[in-house]
């Protein structure tokens, strides 16, 4: 069989070769015609590679912002009040969310590896600086782990501060800077409502704009922090025995824990509470909706730029009947002279995929060339996977041998003696 193959190699190669060399030297004799020919290949391929890399650089935007406050294994659960006058009697008698929630959580779902509470209150803080009134969290000794925060100076909350109900305190960058200035607040005191409160620590500041033209600071929150212990909070502030809490956060264990975790959540707590007055927030889940809407997205700009390279590849059919109506007398020559139809075939295909590889080339040039410039005017990574490059690629080649295909076999069955009298 090998052999059979190189007997056929050294029969038909040379001719090949020399076929798509012709097709080389027409494309280049004609360069307006060739030009002509590759506009809406270039155009189509830019397209797609344009249109998806800007969508896939907002998805990479979105994927660091999720890096940068928490990682996609979050989950959060709100309290929602639920419509009064369709729910029982005991569901009216829940509390929402209480502590009791936070140890169910930790107790009986093992996918989540941490489980804090969050309650905040509006108190009023007195500074050697100011006094005003401020947003204030009781939080637990894993708050920065679940929300990825960075202590610069000092600590952050204990598990001992949570048992002793410590009156310590740790502020964001913006906070320490607005109460103290350039001082070292760690060790000072303030007044949060109606006690005092020691500056156990100080966040480092953190930043995160979607463009370069954007103006909010994505994780500005974090710099504007007051947090004190849970318990302190529950205890000075709100009321002996109330358990209630504004926020539960959770981090899931890894992702393989997610398809059982959180509808587990979902069943505690309705168990729990007889209604569903909170709200499940899963980070994973929003993740995969992004990714569903950005394979929309990629296939709506995709029949797009195939639409170009369709419209693209009737020119170049178009303009190939053309060429082959001038050349008429040439392949009616040529088949008199023994051409077989093969290779006026094989000929007109080459150059009809020389046309749309040049095109392909020159688009994906163009197209990456467009996400490169407007990711920097925006500030945006530019986002282009192989996979993106060799669709627009293989689409371009594609195109050119579809519509390459009915010219090149009309000029293969041409009777030289109706060519030769072609005027």
């Amino acid at each position: 069989m090998v052999l059979t193959i190189r007997r056929r190699w050294f029969r038909f190669g040379p001719q090949l070769l020399e076929i798509i060399g012709d097709g080389f030297t027409d494309a280049r004799a004609n360069a307006g015609r060739t030009a002509l020919q590759t506009l809406g290949v270039i155009l189509g391929v830019a397209s797609v590679v344009g249109t998806m890399g800007l969508t896939a650089g907002g998805r990479a935007q979105s994927m660091k912002y999720m890096a940068e406050s928490g990682g996609v294994l979050k989950v959060s659960v709100y309290p929602q009040p639920p419509d009064l006058m369709r729910i029982s009697a005991k569901a009216q008698a829940s509390r929402g969310l209480t502590l009791d929630d936070v140890e169910a959580i930790r107790a009986t779902i093992p996918g989540f590896d941490i489980v804090e509470a969050d309650v905040t209150r509006r108190l009023t803080l007195s500074t050697p600086r100011t006094t005003k009134s401020y947003r204030v969290g009781g939080v637990g000794p894993l708050y920065p782990e679940l929300h990825e925060l960075r202590i610069e100076r000092g600590r952050f909350l204990t598990a001992e501060d949570m048992i002793s109900r410590s009156a310590v305190c740790v502020l964001g960058a913006d906070r320490a800077h607005e109460f103290f200035g350039n001082a070292d607040p760690v060790g000072h005191g303030i007044r949060i409502g109606s006690h005092y409160f020691r500056v156990a620590g100080v966040m480092a500041y953190r930043e995160f704009y979607w463009n370069r033209n954007d103006t909010y600071n994505g994780l500005g929150w974090m710099n504007e922090l007051i947090l004190v212990p849970v318990t302190t909070m529950l205890a000075r502030e709100v009321g002996a025995g109330d358990r209630k809490v504004d926020y539960v956060g959770m981090r899931l264990a890894g992702i393989q824990a997610q398809k059982e975790a959180t509808p587990a959540l979902r069943r505690l707590l309705l168990a729990r509470h007889g209604v569903e007055d909170f709200r499940v927030y899963d980070r994973s889940e929003r993740l995969e909706q992004m990714n569903q809407e950005g394979r929309i997205y990629d296939i709506t700009f995709l029949l797009c730029g195939i639409i170009s390279l369709v419209v693209g590849g009737i020119v170049v059919a178009n303009i190939l009947m053309a060429s082959f109506t001038e050349r008429m007398r040439e392949v009616g020559v040529r088949k008199a002279l023994g051409a077989k139809g093969w290779q006026i075939f094989v000929q007109g295909l080459v150059e009809s995929s020389i046309v749309t590889g040049i095109g392909g080339a020159a688009g994906l040039v163009l197209g990456v060339g467009f996400v490169h410039g407007m990711a920097y005017l925006i500030d945006q990574p530019a986002a282009l996977a192989p996979s993106m490059v060799v669709a627009a690629v293989v689409s371009a080649v594609v195109v050119g041998l579809v519509f390459g295909f009915f010219p090149a076999v009309k000029a293969s069955r041409l009777d030289p003696v109706v060519a030769l009298r072609y005027e």
